[in-house]
């Protein structure tokens, strides 16, 4: 049996090394996309968040790549 790649707050936390505010901040500020990185646990809007550990972890480091030109100014 595959375990659910949806974690609970606390979980996805502590996988992806933030606090459960930071997950948050990210949810609400819509770093986050609905359906996709999170969901409600069920159809209420007081339920539990779950978030999908790998999407979230694959979505902040697409927000926060930079390129080769941010890293080293051009000389010229």
């Amino acid at each position: 049996m595959n375990p659910s790649p949806w974690l609970t707050a606390p979980q996805a936390a502590a996988a992806l090394s933030v606090s459960i505010s930071t997950l948050y901040r990210w949810r609400t500020q819509g770093l986050l996309v609905p359906g996709e990185d999170w969901m409600r646990k069920w159809p209420s809007g007081k339920s539990p968040v779950l978030y999908h550990g790998e999407r979230v972890q694959r979505r902040i480091a697409a927000l926060t790549a930079r390129s080769a030109d941010e890293l080293e100014p051009v000389l010229g």
